[in-house]
């Protein structure tokens, strides 16, 4: 019997408000019984009757490298049945190019996989005059911009066991990502009233031992820090095509980046494409 293409992982607290957005995204790109949520001891009922797979924890203090390598060892062991593995946090939703596959699943079951595929990351974002997000209707038909990071470009699809940095933004060995037609659209910034929630569950709990981490920032500091931030950018129009000179100089910048392992961003942000329009 041969093995299913791919698998999506994520772990969990007592989220209410972007699971649901998650498993809605991957039941359509690999169906619900390739969806497995490690749920953190939630308490607040968001994991209790989903159709997904989910794997219960006890609530722990968040130690990002025990999480880590809790979520790098349970990946591992779904390829006893399963060609490739996605990990994401729950606010991370994957696409393919539409012009390439109709979903992530016929993308994985029709090519043969290296041991990591690199995805070409953004956060999406809230720009004045847009209104507040319907969290029942697609992100992307409500929100027309994204900002390109190099952090968000992870290395969470892969055949093999693959050992992450905290965070998931790049992996332990040396690597330059050589990226092709997977896009991570990072919803945290999609709405600013939701990003001012979300801060404020991340303030009661930040992970310990990272005394620097933007988890511990008070919520209205984060948000006037983004909302500023933002005013400030102007705004491109791209297709995000391979031979496109913009996106092809990104990718470059941003493998640079990654391979030592540092950071950058685009320094304005982009149109979303009409093609992803509806994907997500």
């Amino acid at each position: 019997m041969e093995k299913r293409p791919l698998a999506v992982v994520t772990m969990a607290f007592n989220e209410k408000t972007m699971l649901p957005l998650w498993l809605r995204h991957y039941e359509q790109q690999v169906g619900a019984e390739n969806c497995y949520v490690l749920d953190h001891g939630s308490d607040d009922g968001s994991t209790t009757g989903i159709a997904a797979n989910v794997i219960r924890l006890p609530r722990t203090p968040l130690d990002e490298w025990e999480r880590v390598n809790t979520i790098r060892d349970f990946c591992t062991s779904l390829f006893i049945g399963f060609k490739c593995v996605l990990f994401t946090d729950a606010d991370e939703l994957v696409v393919v190019d539409p012009d390439v596959a109709p979903s992530l699943s016929h993308y994985i079951a029709h090519r043969d996989v290296p041991l990591v595929l690199d995805l070409f990351g953004s956060d999406v974002r809230h720009v004045e005059g847009e209104a507040p997000i319907d969290l029942q209707r697609p992100v992307s038909l409500q929100r027309g911009y994204v900002r390109p990071i190099s952090s968000l470009c992870k290395a969470t699809l892969i055949s093999k066991r693959t050992d992450w940095h905290i965070g998931f933004h790049c992996v332990v060995h040396d690597h330059r990502p050589k990226f092709g037609d997977l896009f991570l659209f990072h919803l945290a910034h999609c709405d600013n009233d939701l990003l001012f929630d979300r801060q404020k569950k991340r303030n009661a709990a930040a992970p310990v031992g990272i005394p620097d981490s933007h988890h511990a920032i008070p919520p209205m500091i984060f948000l006037e820090h983004i909302k500023s931030d933002i005013a400030e950018l102007a705004r491109r129009r791209t297709q995000m095509r391979r031979g496109e000179d913009l996106f092809d100089t990104t990718q470059r910048i941003f493998a640079d980046a990654i391979e030592r392992k540092s950071w950058a961003q685009a320094p304005d942000l982009w149109q979303l494409p009409d093609r992803f329009v509806g994907l997500f």
